[in-house]
C-alpha cells in the first residue's frame, strides 16, 4: 500500500540543512496486525532496522524525520494507533495497556528485529510498556522528555483540547495556533508538522489526521496513567536513555526524581522546548549515537566501551 510521492518530496532538502549529505532512503509500509489494527509505518534503510521509534501525542512518525536522517541508521518509524495513517480504535483508548500490544504486533508483521525502542513523550510511556511486556524485543529504551511523573493532569487537558480542536483554515493557521501555544517558534518546522498531521475535509477545511478531534459528541478517549510507566521502567534489564529539552516537559525537579529512581539511566540535557527530535535532531541523534555505541545497541557486533554506564 503506497502513499503518494509527494509525502517524501522534502527529505532531501531536510536532509542537507541537517548537514547529511548521504541520506537513508524512506518509504511507507501499512501492516495489519495479528489483533486486527491497521499500522501505518515509515522505513528508513534498506536493511534490518535495529531501531524504532514512536512519537507523542498528536503528531504523527514524520516527527522524527530530521533525526532518523541525522542518525543514519535503519529503523521504523511508526504511526500510533489513532494516530496518522494508522486505523483508529473503537473503544478511543489510547493509553499503553490499550496499544503496546498493537505495537508489539506490528513490530512483529515489519519483521523488526529486537532493538532500541525510542519514544517520544506518549510514544515513550507505550515504548517502557512495550520493553516491559516483550522484553526479547527491546536491547534499549531511548525516553524523549517524558518521565512517567510528569502531572497526569496536564496529559488529560491536552488530550481535551486535541478532542475540542476545531478544523483549519490553512496550514498557517495551523502553525499560528501551534505558536500561541508554545508547542514551538520556527515556522518552518512548524508548517512541515502541520501538513504531514493534517488532511482536507470533506468542507475544504483542515483537519488533523489524528482520532481525538473526530470523536462523536459526547465521548471522551484515554490515554492512561503516565505514572504506570514507574513500574515497567524499574523493572527493565536493558540500558535507558533519557533526553530532556531544557524548557521540556522534564522540569529540573522531575529530572532529579528520574535520576533517583533510576540511577543507572543516562540523562542528556539538550536545547529544546518538549519536540526533542524537531527542535534539536542532530542533538538527539548524537545523544543516542553515543549511549548506544557505548552499550553496542546498533552494531551487536561490536564491543562497547567499559565505562559507558557511568556516562550521564
Amino acid at each position: 500500500m503506497s502513499e503518494p510521492d509527494d509525502e517524501f518530496a522534502d527529505l532531501a532538502a531536510l536532509a542537507a540543512a541537517g548537514g547529511v549529505t548521504e541520506p537513508l532512503r524512506a518509504s511507507r509500509q501499512v501492516v495489519r496486525t495479528a489483533d486486527g489494527h491497521d499500522v501505518s509505518a515509515i522505513r528508513w534503510g534498506d536493511r534490518e532496522a535495529r531501531i524504532t521509534f514512536l512519537h507523542g501525542l498528536g503528531i504523527d512518525a514524520h516527527s522524527f524525520d530530521a533525526t532518523a536522517l541525522a542518525l543514519g541508521e535503519p529503523a521504523v518509524a511508526l504511526d500510533l494507533p489513532g494516530h496518522g495513517r494508522s486505523s483508529w480504535r473503537d473503544d478511543a483508548d489510547y493509553g499503553a495497556d490499550a496499544t503496546a500490544p498493537t505495537i508489539a504486533a506490528a513490530l512483529d508483521a515489519l519483521a523488526v528485529p529486537p532493538g532500541v525502542l525510542v519514544g517520544h513523550s506518549l510514544g515513550a510511556i507505550a515504548g517502557a510498556r512495550v520493553a516491559a511486556r516483550s522484553p526479547e524485543r527491546v536491547t534499549g529504551l531511548v525516553l524523549v522528555d517524558m518521565s512517567p511523573d510528569f502531572a497526569q493532569r496536564a496529559v488529560d487537558r491536552i488530550a481535551r483540547a486535541l478532542e475540542d480542536e476545531e478544523p483549519f483554515a490553512s496550514l498557517d493557521e495551523v502553525v499560528d495556533r501551534a505558536v500561541e501555544a508554545r508547542v514551538g517558534d520556527d515556522r518552518a518546522v512548524l508548517r512541515r508538522e502541520a501538513r504531514h498531521t493534517t488532511r482536507l475535509g470533506a468542507d475544504g477545511r483542515l483537519v488533523r489526521r489524528h482520532h481525538f478531534p473526530h470523536l462523536p459528541a459526547g465521548r471522551t478517549s484515554s490515554v492512561g496513567r503516565f505514572a504506570d510507566a514507574w513500574p515497567d521502567l524499574e523493572a527493565l534489564d536493558v540500558p535507558i536513555l533519557l533526553v530532556r529539552g531544557d524548557r521540556g516537559y522534564v522540569s529540573p525537579k522531575l529530572h532529579a526524581a528520574f535520576v533517583e529512581r533510576l540511577p543507572h539511566a543516562r540523562v542528556v540535557t539538550v536545547e529544546a522546548r518538549h519536540a526533542v527530535q524537531n527542535q534539536a535532531p542532530r542533538e538527539l541523534a548524537g545523544a543516542i549515537r553515543a549511549w548506544a555505541d557505548d552499550h553496542g545497541l546498533l552494531h551487536p557486533d561490536e564491543k562497547p566501551s567499559q565505562d559507558g554506564s557511568a556516562r550521564r
